[in-house]
């Protein structure tokens, strides 16, 4: 006798199993529920890299046992992620790690990567099994009060990464459970995260590739070059790009994709000044060379041969003087680590950033995208009215859903060269090696395989 189900205990169900995830994330208020309703590939083992207390070795890596998915869950077999910068200090236990509750809470760190979508939740729309996708950096639920006006790159589920927020996404062999870092990890074999981390790409593209140009840093690089958001570079356009790690390297990347006509490069290190000129800059400098007279050699630089105001030119005297690059992308931020190679003039990131404020036209647009440590000030008047545009580059300016398709077309289409920014590519197992050249600068950035 075939039995039936009212829609009311549909409904019902539907409530007592994934409910909670039509407002977000579950919280561990709601992880029981949520963990009980898709058993779908429950129990699959597979190895992660674990990080848990404070110091040197706080990363292990880990056979995992998958927990059931629920809701708008998504479980992505990993290809490749990359290896962050801004993730080496929780991973390798270094001054400046996160600390509090979340010190202690068994995660999966990393920052999203690409892969092959292997199980979906009851919710899920976005995707389905056998889909390649991004785990992005970056979340768009399309539904926020930034993702409905425009501002994807700040959607609020940002907001959402607290010890209440994450889910259990595994266990460990004792039964201890093992939670993803921003809902997404990264170092492991499997992701877990919800529908809003997910974009689709449609690609043939290698994983390596694909996993550089689907980063957080490639995505926010060239976000502040070509998306529509903050201030897109204008083709014919002067650019400056303060700090060359692989933010800054994409973002020269960008600024040639759009068509600048000229694309200033600094950094300290002599292989990247040297790597942006092969991927698009047309000069470089180097800071520790220029010192105090950095921010005057780029605007002579950007000088033109007319500097008459009568027909369309523009001079470089005074406070409101017209030269200076039209668009400054600054990518340099603090160390995490004292370099083992040319070390900038200032560890804190907070020179670099004034000076590529300083260095930008009046008129032109400044997009900072790094982490700096301490306190920045300007002369008042220059920051009141000087005529300069500065936008915060959260991922930069970059919609998920919009721009990663795009940047992903880019790739395919040879504009962008992922192979350059790649200079490390590691198995899993390799992964804390990769990230301590990382942090001590001594490659450009790593890519880990799984």
């Amino acid at each position: 006798m075939k039995s039936t189900i009212s829609r009311r205990r549909l409904l019902q169900k539907a409530a007592a199993v994934g409910g909670a995830a039509l407002a977000g994330p579950p919280t561990q208020g709601t992880a029981a529920a949520a963990q009980s309703a898709r058993p779908a590939v429950a129990g699959r083992t597979f190895r992660g890299w674990v990080s848990r207390g404070t110091g040197a070795g706080r990363t292990t890596l880990q056979e995992l046992t998958l927990r059931p998915i629920a809701g708008r869950q998504v479980v992505v077999r990993t290809e490749a992620t990359n290896l962050c910068y801004s993730n080496a200090s929780d991973v390798l236990g270094l001054p400046g790690m996160f600390g509090g509750p979340m010190s202690q809470m068994p995660l999966i760190q990393g920052h999203g990567g690409v892969g092959v979508v292997a199980a979906v939740g009851p919710e899920v729309r976005r995707v389905q099994v056998g889909d390649r996708v991004c785990v992005s950096g970056t979340p768009q639920c399309g539904h926020c009060y930034q993702c409905l006006r425009g501002r994807a790159d700040m959607c609020q589920f940002l907001g959402r990464q607290g010890p209440k927020d994450l889910v259990p996404i595994a266990e460990m062999r004792d039964g201890t459970a093992v939670y993803a870092n921003s809902h997404i990890g990264g170092l492991a074999e499997l992701m877990v995260t919800f529908e809003e981390w997910i974009v689709p790409v449609f690609t043939k593209a290698s994983a390596v590739e694909l996993g550089m140009v689907c980063s957080c840093v490639s995505v926010a690089g060239l976000g502040t070059a070509t998306s529509q958001t903050l201030a897109a570079v204008a083709p014919g356009a002067i650019a400056a790009i303060v700090g060359c790690g692989p933010l800054g390297l994409s973002a020269v990347q960008g600024a040639r994709i759009a068509g600048a006509s000229k694309i200033i490069a600094i950094d300290p290190i002599r292989a990247r000044r040297d790597l942006a000129l092969k991927v698009g800059a047309t000069d470089v400098l180097d800071p520790n060379v220029e010192g105090e007279k950095l921010v005057a050699k780029v605007r002579e630089m950007c000088s033109t041969p007319n500097n008459r105001l009568w027909s369309g030119g523009r001079d470089s005297g005074g406070l409101l003087g017209g030269s200076g690059a039209d668009f400054v992308i600054e990518g340099a931020g603090a160390d995490r680590a004292k370099p083992r190679v040319e070390a900038g003039p200032d560890p804190t990131g907070v020179l670099p950033m004034r000076q590529a404020y300083e260095m930008c036209a009046p008129g032109g647009h400044v997009i900072t995208t790094s982490l700096p440590a301490g306190t920045i000030s300007f002369p008042a008047v220059f920051f009141a009215i000087g005529g300069r545009t500065h936008h915060a580059g959260q991922a930069g300016g970059a919609n998920p859903m919009r721009d990663i398709p795009r940047f992903v077309a880019m790739l395919d289409a040879g504009q962008y060269d992922a192979k350059a920014l790649a200079t490390r590519v590691v198995p899993i197992e390799r992964m804390l090696d990769a990230y301590e050249e990382v942090v001590y600068r001594t490659t450009v950035t790593a890519i880990m395989t799984a």
